[in-house]
């Protein structure tokens, strides 16, 4: 049995390689993709008039691609089989670095991190975290986690990362006392003050640096004049309706240009993690 899973999971890997160079090896095609925070499902109605938009416009065939999981995205991203993504300004900024990606657009606005305790915890600054002190946070390289985690440059007093999907399960995972911190976004953590959601926590720490919103980059098979081109399809009317499912799902009105300036140095955050040290 044991050699069979182990065949399975082999079979399995050769299987994705092989897809996803297939899809690379066609050619004048684009391959677009996303990080995997969302279901297939949700991926699929949200990304998929953008795709058929930027195909229609352009007269490139752009095809999207759906990683299973994040440990599939950043295998596929590092080998370079995307042309044009969509994710976190840190690993934009990895891939300008080592890709020759250039950033388009983005979502408008700032990322702030905060950490959250319960009222009454004893844990007042972030030195008090080393050692043994449980963290509910989003799974890595998110940009939350891993400003967090950048805090601490020795691994071994790194506080343990409990996994979580979603803001409400973050705030659910620190009430129910699984971890002593939460890990958050400064705005949302401003919402649930309003809300009432956060009551019985409060603030700790919070980190002053703010991080551009999730950004769009395009890869070298990507021409300048046609990244001039998908620039302004995405920032015009007609695109501005292509992206609304986009909008919507980030609670945004807009998107709007990007500064490569902006991401400078932000690729730091991830050179602990596998494949991007």
């Amino acid at each position: 049995m044991q050699n069979f899973k182990t065949f399975f999971t082999f079979f399995s890997c050769v299987l994705a390689f092989s897809y996803s160079h297939l899809l690379y090896a066609t050619g004048d095609e684009l391959i677009f993709a996303t990080a995997p925070t969302h279901s297939a499902d949700e991926t699929k109605k949200i990304y998929t008039p953008i795709v058929n938009y930027l195909s229609k416009k352009t007269g490139k065939k752009i095809t999207l691609s759906i990683p299973r999981s994040f440990t599939q995205y950043s295998i596929q991203m590092q080998r370079g089989d995307y042309d044009i993504i969509f994710d976190g300004p840190h690993l934009a900024d990895w891939r300008i670095k080592h890709q020759q990606h250039r950033p388009i657009v983005r979502l408008p606005g700032r990322i702030q991190v905060v950490v959250a305790v319960k009222e009454g915890s004893k844990l007042t600054t972030l030195k008090d975290l080393e050692y043994g002190i449980k963290a509910c946070a989003f799974f890595p390289p998110n940009l939350l986690t891993m400003t967090f985690l950048s805090h601490y440059s020795n691994p071994a007093r790194q506080p343990a990362i409990i996994r979580v999907q979603g803001f409400k399960n973050i705030m659910k995972c620190l009430k129910k006392g699984r971890g002593d911190v939460a890990v958050l976004r400064k705005k949302l953590w401003g919402k649930a003050n309003k809300t009432g959601a956060s009551k019985g926590l409060k603030i700790m720490a919070s980190f002053p640096k703010a991080f551009p919103e999730r950004t769009f980059t395009v890869g070298p098979k990507v021409s300048p004049a046609l990244a001039t081109n998908i620039t302004k399809l995405l920032l015009n009317d007609e695109g501005q309706k292509a992206v609304s499912g986009l909008l919507k799902r980030f609670k945004k009105k807009n998107l709007v240009k990007a500064d490569t300036q902006e991401y400078e140095g932000l690729s730091s955050l991830i050179s602990t993690v596998w494949g991007f040290n």
